[in-house]
């Protein structure tokens, strides 16, 4: 089992291009939130395959730590969504169960909308200007082959979204399917038809907003959602999803 530290900082938004190699932690003041990242990043960018086991001794010893960390990090990755664990059994990377999928999409049909709104009616916001920075990175990953760092930045994409509606509730909404959602971005590949439209889309958002038109940036943003996670695990209800547009255009 191979874990690596990431960068503390020095990156762009979540770029893996800060990512060093494996190797034991230095033991940072809050050691239990080291242990956490480590774990999360593990699980994140799939080093660990979902319902996959986690052996707190083998990750203590590959962290160069005591289990006693280990055990407080699962703790707070469970509260994320990350791990699941059963008793007399053990602890597992997460799968996704039966229906989860659509409902993490209407948290977020519910979140990000709005949140594009709230950013939108306040003057000093400069959502704008940092959507505008991650696209640009975006294309460099893109045509670089760097899919990974693509991909960290989508997450990036959608945080920053979220962080500029400026309200710690939907912060702490967002953040119990945050590190969930950007798992499952890589889990669900790279294909290059995938990526393409993703790429556009981002744009188009990015477009919309610095254009401050929250009716497009909507509009784009719900399909967005819809069509890259759902496509492929399971599709949402096409009436549905006219109905969920039709009511945030209302916004």
């Amino acid at each position: 089992m191979s874990v690596s530290k990431s960068s503390p900082d020095g990156r762009l938004e979540g770029s893996q291009e800060g990512r060093k190699g494996g190797g034991r932690l230095a033991r940072p003041a809050l050691l239990v939130d080291e242990v956490m990242r480590s774990i999360r990043d593990m699980i994140v960018d799939g080093r660990v395959r979902p319902g996959e086991r986690l052996s707190e001794n083998a990750l203590a010893a590959e962290l160069g730590v005591s289990t006693t960390p280990v055990r407080e990090a699962i703790a707070l990755l469970r509260r994320q969504g990350l791990v699941t664990v059963q008793p007399q059994s053990g602890t597992y990377v997460f799968e996704l169960q039966p229906g989860e999928l659509n409902r993490l999409c209407e948290l977020r049909f519910a979140l990000e909308p709005s949140a594009v709104q709230l950013a939108l009616q306040n003057p000093e916001s400069s959502l704008s200007e940092t959507l505008d920075r991650i696209v640009a990175h975006m294309k460099k990953a893109q045509a670089e082959g760097r899919t990974r760092d693509y991909l960290a930045l989508d997450t990036s994409f959608h945080d920053a979204i979220i962080g500029a509606s400026d309200n710690e509730y939907f912060n702490s909404a967002y953040a119990l399917i945050g590190a969930k959602m950007a798992a499952l971005r890589y889990r669900l590949g790279a294909d290059p038809h995938h990526m393409e439209k993703s790429m556009r889309e981002h744009i188009e958002i990015a477009d919309a907003i610095r254009a401050r038109d929250l009716s497009r940036a909507v509009s784009i943003l719900v399909r967005h959602i819809a069509r890259k996670e759902g496509s492929y695990w399971e599709h949402l209800d096409t009436e549905n999803l006219g109905r969920l547009e039709r009511e945030l255009r209302k916004l």
